[in-house]
């Protein structure tokens, strides 16, 4: 029932507007598109990739296998690379989903190399300094002795992946550049990717043949770039309006106590649709411009507002909102104490999702 239920909405456009911003901003280094946990939590994978199929995008960027079935089912011709790598017993399964794997490890390097008999892309990540995955840059020469195998394939790429792209003062970001630089001198005449979100933002020369925007085609991080657009906005219904006299108590463990008489309102959301506990008494929605303060407990599936200021002009029935493009995805981050990643990626599948074109 959508009287009841908070509304997710999703502009396609945005996120096609956002992918053209970053190709301009690239010139000749292709944009590949980073659709992992579900689009960024926003789902529609259909969807979403089909606009960045629409957009030019050829080439994208999953966590894992069971992500990457899931799209090919859906689209037979674009390239879909497995940033988790090769694990175990998987050969026969990216084989039989023409899927690309990631080549994390020594041992996945040479598994692939003897399994995989059609030499079409071959993908290797390469550590610089995010000590997560990849090949650790000391074992280089142990890759560079398997290079007349890595030279049957029609495409070689090396990538790595930047540790502080957020900042673009920290001084890690030119050592990691030239760390694969490093790198990419004992492997040449191969194609070559440094940048997903934030190194796209650090300049020209980290761009190399490919960067593999996320956050920023789905309107996070804003300040990295002024013209990105808001992609998602969230509301949610009132679905009742109470009344509490001066000295009352509202939400769990009584953390709020009315200091004159208020008039609440309750929406349908809580810390299971990733709204975080830490927001209780801190946290805000808006309506029609006005900001509305959360009080008492965030709980699991309720957020009460104090509607005082409104003097009857809200109803139940009546949609408050969340983030939007004005109190944007980047806001609602820092006023949550996080980062615009988990706010998206955590959004509950329990919300009515909306694709606007």
């Amino acid at each position: 029932m959508k009287y009841s239920t908070p509304s997710l909405d999703i502009n396609l456009n945005a996120v096609k507007h956002n992918y053209n911003l970053i190709k301009k901003y690239c010139g000749n280094s292709e944009v590949c598109g980073t659709v992992k946990a579900s689009s960024y939590g926003l789902g529609g994978h259909n969807k979403i990739v089909h606009k960045l199929i629409k957009s030019g995008c050829k080439r994208f960027f999953v966590a894992n296998i069971n992500e990457g079935i899931f799209i090919r089912k859906k689209f037979k011709s674009i390239t879909i690379n497995v940033l988790n790598g090769l694990n175990k017993s998987e050969e026969k399964i990216f084989r039989k989903y023409n899927l690309i794997p990631v080549i994390n490890t020594i041992t996945q390097l040479k598994k692939w190399l003897k399994f995989n008999k059609n030499k079409q892309k071959l993908v290797v990540h390469f550590d610089t300094g995010m000590c997560r995955l990849g090949i650790q840059e000391s074992r280089i020469n142990e890759v560079v002795k398997l290079k007349d195998k890595l030279n049957e394939y029609k495409e070689v790429i090396i990538m790595s992946h930047l540790a502080c792209s957020g900042n673009k003062k920290d001084k890690y970001n030119e050592l990691q550049r030239q760390r694969f630089e490093k790198i990419k001198s004992k492997l040449p005449g191969y194609k070559y990717s440094l940048s997903a979100s934030g190194g796209i933002f650090l300049g020209k020369k980290y761009h190399y043949d490919f960067v593999r925007p996320g956050i920023n085609l789905y309107g996070g991080n804003q300040d990295f770039n002024k013209k990105i657009m808001h992609v998602v906005s969230l509301r949610s219904p009132v679905i009742q309006i109470n009344h509490l006299k001066r000295g009352e108590t509202a939400g769990y463990s009584r953390t709020f106590k009315a200091k004159k008489n208020t008039v609440t309102a309750t929406i349908p959301m809580g810390y299971a649709d990733g709204i975080g506990i830490r927001l209780s008494n801190k946290g805000y929605v808006h309506f029609k411009g006005k900001k509305l303060p959360m009080i008492g407990r965030v709980s699991m599936d309720l957020i009460i507002i104090d509607i005082t200021k409104l003097k009857n002009k809200i109803r139940e029935g009546d949609f408050v909102s969340i983030y939007d493009n004005k109190f944007t995805i980047d806001n609602f981050a820092n006023l949550t104490g996080t980062i615009p990643y988990r706010i998206i990626t955590c959004i509950s599948k329990r919300y009515l999702r909306n694709y606007k074109n």
